[in-house]
């Protein structure tokens, strides 16, 4: 063991994902609810609220959610 502290970025969400979940827009919902993979909302959410580009409107987040699904994807080795 070590003293250090525990070092990097710590994300704490503060509501359920299923809060967030709500909140989103109806299309970004329904691509998370479609998704290959377990996304969290929240994130998706948060960068929604803040305005932050490529997540000002549903469709903009479901294409986030759609590359991330293919990029995770074409990582998986073929068994």
């Amino acid at each position: 063991m070590s003293n250090a502290p525990r070092v990097g970025r710590v994300v704490r969400f503060k509501r359920d994902d299923l809060w967030y979940y709500d909140r989103l827009p109806p299309t970004a919902r329904q691509a998370l609810a479609n998704a290959a993979f377990d996304w969290a909302a929240g994130a998706f959410y948060n960068r929604w609220k803040k305005g932050q580009r490529g997540y000002k409107t549903g469709p903009d987040i479901a294409a986030r959610v759609a590359h991330a699904d293919a990029s995770v994807i074409s990582r998986i080795p073929n068994r």
